[in-house]
């Protein structure tokens, strides 16, 4: 017991050490492109932008593993609050740009009307980013991604289409388990993203689904009530 609670009170002091050299990255870049981006080719911007979205992307599983070290003595409570789902998609793909700028994505969604939804905003985003980002992992190069959400009884539906590899069916299975090794075509993981968001689902009394069907189209998505 002793040996679990040391450890339980170290991980956050490792992680808060962990998020100033990712932040010192980010700004030391940034600052880079705006002072002196204008000397740089397409190409090297490219290539600092990708470098900018590998440290937010740390930053993030930094975030991910101080959450689920909160959940070992605790279970999720989500604070509900009434949001606009549309205007936190815009900032997860502000921040995934670069990735699908690189892969030469197409994301297809229309966020033009107003959806308020009540639930957690901070975990409905975690959840979204990391839905989107496995979406992106496991599609083809030059291929397109739809986005659909609506609200029917009561329940929201959120659903990512891509078209890509396959999620084998003994993958789905166990897909949103913690510390279960899942290669895409380009990267192995522990799935820690895809473990916290199923326990933020099912925090909000909703399901988590990632499956394949015909034609190579992989769907990531969700279905919580909301009030």
């Amino acid at each position: 017991m002793k040996t679990k609670n040391k450890k339980i009170d170290f991980l956050p002091k490792i992680l808060y050490d962990l998020k100033t050299p990712a932040l010192a990255q980010i700004t030391a870049l940034e600052t880079l492109l705006k002072i002196s981006g204008k000397n740089f080719g397409s190409q090297d911007k490219d290539l600092i932008e990708l470098t900018i979205h590998s440290c937010r992307y740390m930053q993030h599983l930094i975030e991910v593993f101080g959450m689920i070290n909160s959940m070992e003595s605790e279970k999720i409570k989500p604070f509900c609050e009434i949001f606009d789902i549309n205007q936190v998609l815009k900032k997860i793909l502000n921040e995934l740009k670069i990735i699908l700028k690189y892969k030469n994505l197409t994301v297809n969604i229309d966020t033009s009307k107003e959806l308020l939804v009540y639930a957690d905003k901070l975990y409905i985003k975690i959840t979204i980013f990391n839905l989107l980002s496995n979406s992106i992992d496991y599609s083809f190069d030059n291929s397109s991604i739809d986005i659909n959400f609506f609200t029917k009884k009561n329940h929201l539906f959120f659903e990512i289409k891509s078209q890509g590899t396959p999620i084998m069916s003994s993958i789905s299975k166990e897909i949103f388990e913690k510390y279960k090794r899942k290669s895409t075509f380009n990267k192995t993981t522990l799935g820690l993203g895809l473990y916290l968001s199923k326990e933020i689902i099912n925090a909000h009394f909703g399901t988590i689904i990632a499956q394949s069907q015909e034609n190579n189209t992989n769907i990531f998505g969700f279905e919580i009530p909301i009030r």
